[in-house]
C-alpha cells in the first residue's frame, strides 16, 4: 500500500501554522508499514488542490488529506475531491446528527453553515469527530483508490486517525506490523549508523533512524501474519542493537512515547533512589521536566533554582573562596552545586548544571555553549563538560536532556 499526504490550508504555505498534522501522520503510517513517496501542501485554491489531488490519487493508493473541512467558504476540499471522483455531495443523516449532537455537547447554537460539514459522497464512509463539528470521511475515488479526509486541528486529527482510520489501514494491509522504537541518548546518528548498518538493510524486519533535538530513535518494525510471530522475528534485532550501542540506549518501547526524563525515574524507582536539583542556567527546566512524569514524586525530593552567583552559596553551600578561584562556569562548581544539593536535602544522587546559554557572556576560553552538569551520588562527585551549540533555549534544552541522561546512568551504577 502506497499512502500520500495533502495538507490543505494557506496558512501552511504563509508559515503562520506549523505542519505538525504532516509529520503525525507520516510517522504512524511508517509504523503501520505504509510506504510513502511524496508529501505535499496546497493552500485554499480549488484549481490548485484540483490538480495536487489528481495527481497524489493517480501515483498513490490512499490519499491522506488534512484540513478544509469547515463550513466556510473556503474550506473546499469535501467539495474538490468529489469533483476529482465525479461524484456529488449530498447530506448525510448520520453525518448531520453527528454535528448536531456536537453543537450540542458545547452549549454552541449551531448556524446553518454547518451543515455543509454534514455534505459527503453517497458512499463515504462518514469518521466520528469526538473533539470538534468537523466529521471525516473514507471516500473511494474509483480505480481501487481512496481519499480520506481528516480535520485540521491535530487534536482532532490525531484520535480521529489513531481509533478509526489506522484500523481500516490494518484491516487492507492484509498483514499484522509490530514496531518497537529504540531511544538513544549519547550517540550521534552517524556513529549509530556505522556500527548498525548491516541491520538497516534488512527488509523484514526493518530498522531506520530518525532524530530528534540531540536524540537518535530507530524504529524496528516487523510484518507477519500474527502480532505474536511478529513481536518474535524482532526480538534478535533488538538484542543485537542493544548489544552494539550498549548504555546509550535508554529506552525500548512498543510506542513513540519515550523520553529520557520517564527512564530516569524508572531507573531511580527500581532502586528506591531519590533525586534533587541544583540549577543554574536551566533554570528549573531539569526538575521540572521530570516532575511531569507520572510517579516522579517517588523519587523526586526537590530543586534549587541557584540562577545568581550568591544563591549557589545560600541555598547550595556551594563555598564562595571556590566560585572566586574557579568562576561560576566550572566543573569545581557545577560538582560542588550538586554535592551541596545532595547532602542538603539528603537524597541518594543530586545533579546540576551551570553555564553559558547566550546570546550574551561567552570569552574566547569559554564561549556561548559551554556547560558542566554535576552529580553527586555514594560513590563520588563528578562533572561532564559539554560543548554545546545553537541559540539559547536548544542549548538549555539539550542541558536538560545531558542532565536526565546522567542522572539515569547514576542510578543504574
Amino acid at each position: 500500500m502506497i499512502a500520500e499526504i495533502l495538507c490543505i490550508g494557506t496558512e501552511l504555505l504563509m508559515g503562520q501554522t506549523l505542519n505538525t498534522n504532516a509529520q503525525f501522520i507520516a510517522r504512524r503510517l511508517s509504523a503501520l508499514g505504509v510506504s510513502q513517496y511524496h508529501q505535499c501542501v496546497v493552500g485554499d485554491n480549488e484549481e490548485r488542490l484540483e490538480a495536487a489531488l489528481r495527481q497524489a490519487i493517480a501515483r498513490a493508493d490512499v490519499v491522506i488529506t488534512s484540513g478544509g473541512l469547515g463550513p466556510t467558504l473556503d474550506d473546499i476540499t469535501k467539495r474538490v475531491t468529489a469533483k476529482a471522483a465525479g461524484k456529488e455531495l449530498v447530506q448525510r443523516p448520520e453525518a448531520e446528527a453527528m454535528v448536531r449532537e456536537r453543537f450540542r455537547q458545547l452549549g454552541r447554537e449551531m448556524t446553518e453553515n454547518n451543515l455543509a460539514q454534514a455534505m459527503f459522497t453517497p458512499d463515504s464512509t462518514v469518521l466520528l469527530n469526538e473533539y470538534g463539528t468537523a466529521p471525516g470521511a473514507i471516500v473511494p475515488v474509483g480505480g481501487g483508490k481512496t481519499v480520506i479526509h481528516l480535520p485540521g486541528p491535530p487534536w482532532e486529527l490525531e484520535p480521529m486517525f489513531l481509533t478509526q482510520v489506522e484500523p481500516w489501514l490494518t484491516a487492507r494491509s492484509g498483514r499484522v506490523l509490530v514496531s518497537r522504537y529504540i531511544r538513544i541518548f549519547g550517540m550521534g546518528e552517524a556513529e549509530v549508523d556505522h556500527r548498525l548498518r548491516d541491520l538497516m538493510q534488512g527488509s523484514n524486519p526493518t530498522l531506520s533512524p530518525y532524530c530528534s533535538l540531540g536524540e537518535v530513535v530507530l524504529r524496528a518494525t516487523a510484518s507477519a501474519d500474527t502480532e505474536a510471530q511478529a513481536s518474535d522475528m524482532l526480538l534478535p534485532l533488538l538484542v543485537e542493537t542493544r548489544l552494539r550501542l550498549g548504555k546509550v540506549v535508554y529506552a525500548v518501547e512498543e510506542d513513540d512515547g519515550g523520553s529520557l526524563a520517564k527512564s530516569a525515574v524508572a531507573a531511580l524507582a527500581a532502586r528506591g533512589f531519590t533525586c534533587a536539583t541544583c540549577e543554574s542556567l536551566t533554570g528549573g527546566l531539569i526538575a521540572a521536566t521530570l516532575v511531569e512524569v507520572p510517579g516522579a514524586s517517588a523519587v523526586v525530593r526537590a530543586g534549587f533554582i541557584t540562577y545568581q552567583t550568591d544563591t549557589k552559596t545560600l541555598l547550595a553551600g556551594v563555598p564562595a573562596e571556590e566560585i572566586e578561584k574557579h568562576d561560576v562556569v566550572s566543573a569545581q562548581v557545577a560538582m560542588a552545586m550538586a554535592r551541596g544539593a545532595r547532602e542538603r536535602i539528603g537524597v541518594d544522587i543530586a545533579v546540576s548544571a551551570t553555564g553559558l546559554a547566550g546570546p550574551d557572556g561567552g570569552t574566547q576560553e569559554k564561549p556561548v555553549g559551554t556547560v558542566y552538569v554535576g552529580v553527586s551520588g555514594a560513590k563520588g562527585t563528578y562533572a561532564i563538560p559539554l560543548r554545546l551549540s545553537g541559540d539559547r533555549m536548544r542549548i538549555r534544552q539539550l542541558t536538560v536532556k545531558h542532565a536526565l541522561n546522567a542522572l539515569r546512568l547514576e542510578a543504574m551504577k
